[in-house]
């Protein structure tokens, strides 16, 4: 009998797997009146050397910048009812940047209310603290 293979599959999503189930299930549970958008920063982790010789990665990043683009921009922004949030997620020990600090410092400013989460589940009580949620919803999908 021939042993069947194993296949380690990691505890938690890395941070663009967990962003992608939370946008499935923002798209459920959100009201109709929510406004939102997820931010992608795919860019930044693009190693390969451009023409220039520079990784592509950073001429992104330098074109945003150039742009109005802000560095430390968070996952998620909302709007409902004439107010703002944002949303950043991490995995893991993951930690705001100094780039995502300076943001914060701005829109906490600007009175956006702002929130960094580990977990769907944490997203999940988060946008039904702000009251983004249709009421019918009382689990995590």
């Amino acid at each position: 009998m021939q042993a069947r293979p194993f296949y380690l599959v990691p505890d938690e999503p890395d941070e663009h797997e967990l962003q992608i189930q939370c946008s499935d299930m923002l798209r459920l549970l959100l009201l109709p009146t929510v406004a939102w958008t997820a931010i992608d920063h795919a860019h930044t982790l693009d190693r390969r050397v451009g023409r220039h010789g520079v990784p592509i990665g950073i001429l992104e990043a330098k074109k945003r910048q150039r742009r109005g683009i802000k560095p430390g921009i968070t996952d998620y922004l909302f709007w409902h009812r004439g107010r703002g949030f944002a949303l950043e997620l991490k995995v893991g020990d993951g930690e705001l940047s100094d780039d995502q600090r300076e943001f914060f410092r701005t829109l906490i400013a600007a009175e956006i209310e702002t929130k960094v989460c580990w977990t769907k589940t944490q997203v999940f009580q988060t946008v039904q603290a702000w009251g983004l949620t249709r009421h019918m919803v009382g689990e995590v999908a």
